[in-house]
């Protein structure tokens, strides 16, 4: 049975944790609560998601994370 963990390198673990940074500011300006922990965790448990499928480019990984939001989605999304 395999570890429902994800293990992650160095380098990609500062990769996501600069991801997480942006992307709270990014929230903050979305959000009434972007700086929330229900945020925090959902655009976390995206970048997570993004990650395990390969993705290792920033602005992919935080578009795709950041789409968690609806108020992003409304913004970005439906042009």
């Amino acid at each position: 049975m395999s570890s429902p963990f994800t293990r992650l390198d160095a380098d990609t673990a500062e990769m996501l944790d600069r991801c997480m940074t942006k992307m709270q500011k990014v929230a903050a300006t979305l959000e009434s609560k972007g700086d929330g922990p229900d945020i925090c965790a959902r655009l976390a448990l995206a970048l997570i998601e993004a990650t395990g499928h390969g993705e290792r480019d920033e602005e992919h990984l935080m578009d795709f994370a950041l789409r968690a939001l609806p108020a992003y989605r409304e913004r970005h999304v439906a042009r």
